[in-house]
């Protein structure tokens, strides 16, 4: 039963839309989020947002990059802008912009 459930979530996830790909793009940045930016984030060491360093999806960009270089995590691009996007989706909801450099 387990093989069918699986081959039947291949199939779906085969025959994916541009709003598919969103999702597994916030599937993506939740699962970063929780498996790294959580360990300072989670405990409130460090607050999401204080209501005034955050202003844009770019300042959300900004400071992943900034944590990602000082604690030497090992993320591609496209894993900090699934983080940045996960984030402004679930907590900031600042208007979806392109990345600056692409």
């Amino acid at each position: 039963m387990l093989k069918l459930f699986a081959c039947l979530l291949l199939l779906i996830t085969g025959i994916t839309s541009a709003k598919d790909i969103d999702q597994s793009v916030l599937i993506d940045g939740k699962v970063l989020y929780t498996e790294e930016c959580q360990k300072c984030h989670d405990n409130s060491l460090v607050p999401i947002s204080d209501g005034t360093s955050m202003q844009s999806l770019d300042d959300i960009r900004w400071q992943i990059s900034t944590c990602v270089t000082a604690l030497g995590i090992f993320w591609m691009p496209n894993d900090e802008e699934d983080v940045a996007q996960y984030l402004n989706h679930d907590f900031f909801h600042f208007k979806n912009t392109p990345k600056p450099d692409s």
